[in-house]
């Protein structure tokens, strides 16, 4: 056997979301933040394609290059590559990394709480990780301070007419809108449509510009996040994240969910100390909490929560490049 590249990591996944952790592979990343080291991933993007599409990932792929953090007291950085996107912060990611890290030795751990602090291009995001009987059972991550950037935007799509939501941060950006003005209720057979929802939100965005008051490097809005009614009991508020170009997020989404509670806060509807529920289109849950409100550059009212969620690891992986193959840097059909 001949191969030009060995990568390894171990796979898992997050409330229903793969997420594949790669421990060896991608080569030396400089950088003296992760900001630049994230950069310098970009600049060899065939890497994400090999790894994340077909034939060794799928249309919904995601992955977590795990580097050397650049921040005072972190233990792990962390690289996030999507099918089409590099964000600063993943919490189904986040909470996946974490597992591993625990679960496979990679950082020590005892019985009973676990803070690994990852180091992330949004900053550093300690994730405090519950072990019970020698296995994780929760992950809970204390997300980047997340905040309303704008509500009431009205955007035009073009076959759906005028739709409204709002801008919101927790980690990524997201523009929120109700699903029931798609007639949507965010069912797993609803799958293709809520895709077509969201290709006309995404086309209806671009015209609508984003910065984030505190860090420059964070100035696009590519997440879509329909809203609706929780279908089970247990659940507060449902939610489907659609990442480009159209792929469903299967978990409740961490930094969706971040965002959507600052959202609520923002409009009054949550308050400091209360819960929420967030399913996603599988029904799992992540179970956030507002810690505290905080004030941000420019005025932004801001909160501090957290989100927890399950990752269970599915098996290993050691993938090779033979230098004849027809696809180095891997190839895309369509799905959701």
């Amino acid at each position: 056997m001949r191969s030009k590249l060995i990568i390894q990591g171990i796979d898992a996944h997050t409330e229903g979301c793969p997420i594949r952790v790669i421990t060896s592979g991608a080569g030396y990343l400089p950088g003296k933040t992760m900001v630049e080291k994230r950069a310098a991933l970009m600049a060899r993007d065939e890497f994400r394609r090999l790894v994340i599409f077909e034939p060794r990932g799928s249309f919904n792929m995601c992955a977590a290059v795990l580097v050397e953090p650049t921040s005072e007291g972190a233990d792990i950085g962390m690289l996030i590559m999507e099918p089409d996107t590099y964000p600063p912060m993943c919490g189904h990611c986040a909470i996946g990394v974490a597992t591993v890290a625990v679960e496979t030795g990679l950082v020590p751990s005892q019985e009973g709480d676990n803070i690994v602090k990852l180091d992330t291009p949004a900053g550093v995001v300690p994730a405090r990780v519950r072990v019970e009987r020698g296995r994780t059972v929760s992950v809970t991550l204390e997300m980047p301070t997340s905040f309303l950037y704008q509500d009431d935007v009205v955007i035009e799509t073009p076959n759906r007419g005028s739709i409204t939501g709002a801008i919101a941060f927790g980690g990524d950006f997201y523009f929120i809108a109700d699903a029931g003005q798609f007639g949507l209720s965010l069912k797993s057979e609803e799958a293709w449509a809520i895709v077509e929802a969201a290709n006309e939100i995404r086309a209806g965005l671009s015209a609508v510009s984003v910065q984030h008051p505190e860090q420059a490097h964070i100035n696009e809005i590519y997440q879509i996040e329909l809203t609706a009614p929780p279908l089970t009991p247990e659940g507060d508020g449902r939610n489907v994240v659609i990442c480009p170009p159209q792929v469903i997020d299967r978990s409740p989404c961490g930094t969706g969910t971040a965002s959507r509670m600052a959202y609520l806060a923002a409009t009054g509807k949550l308050k400091v100390g209360d819960t929420f529920a967030h399913e996603g289109i599988l029904s799992t849950r992540m179970i956030g909490t507002v810690v505290s409100e905080v004030e941000m550059t420019g005025g932004y009212k801001a909160i501090k929560c957290t989100v927890a969620g399950r990752a269970y690891i599915t098996g290993s992986f050691q993938y090779y490049l033979d230098p004849e193959d027809p696809f180095p840097a891997g190839f895309r059909l369509t799905g959701v």
